[in-house]
């Protein structure tokens, strides 16, 4: 049998707490339960993360580069290379079936928000910053190329976006995209979003 790495240990441990954080949020979930979902020693456990908040945070970090991986792995093959505004949308709308797929992500990346805990926060917060400076690159270079035509400046569009972006998050973790609870369509929304926002310039 194979031995397990430190880092994959250290995976395991973080798709555990993903699932606990998901399923309990943060207040909810206890480091024993961790620990004994992911098969390891609380003093293991402890070896890899010193707290709940550190663990959260990582596992945050952890859930959002998925998050990313996986919508930016759904956009159609033709769409690669075309103006930003059009792969900025297709990305949104991949994040948006993702993550009502995936409800447990919704509750981590909407109680990094609210939690009361200013390293929690502010790790949340410069995730979101460093989105919105990609974002706004990727826009400004389109616009200054005559690609694109934007409502606004580009890190305004970029701030907006990713804000409907965290929005969806708390819609899916109240469930309110059910039709039977709140009836919200985040596909529709999305779409009424993009025409107002913008538009790609063909030649």
């Amino acid at each position: 049998m194979k031995t397990e790495t430190v880092d994959e240990k250290r995976e395991r441990i973080l798709k555990t707490a993903i699932q606990l954080f998901g399923r309990d949020g943060y207040y909810g979930t206890r480091m024993s339960e961790v620990a004994r979902k992911a098969r390891v020693s609380p003093k293991t456990l402890y070896k890899f993360f010193s707290g709940k908040k550190e663990l959260f945070i990582s596992a945050r970090q952890y859930a959002y580069n998925r998050l990313v991986r996986d919508t930016i792995a759904t956009v159609p093959p033709e769409l690669v290379g075309l103006d930003s505004f059009t792969t900025v949308k297709s990305v949104l709308k991949s994040y948006s079936a993702f993550i009502r797929q995936n409800r447990g992500l919704a509750r981590i990346l909407a109680e990094a928000i609210a939690v009361v805990d200013d390293d929690i926060r502010r790790d949340q917060e410069e995730s979101f910053v460093r989105a919105v400076s990609a974002m706004t690159t990727v826009f400004s270079k389109d616009v200054q190329q005559g690609k694109v035509k934007l409502a606004a400046d580009p890190d305004k569009v970029a701030w907006l976006f990713l804000s409907l972006a965290f929005l969806i998050a708390y819609a899916v973790l109240l469930d309110l995209d059910r039709e039977a609870i709140g009836g919200f369509e985040p596909e529709y929304a999305l779409e009424h979003f993009f025409t107002a926002m913008g538009e790609p310039v063909y030649a």
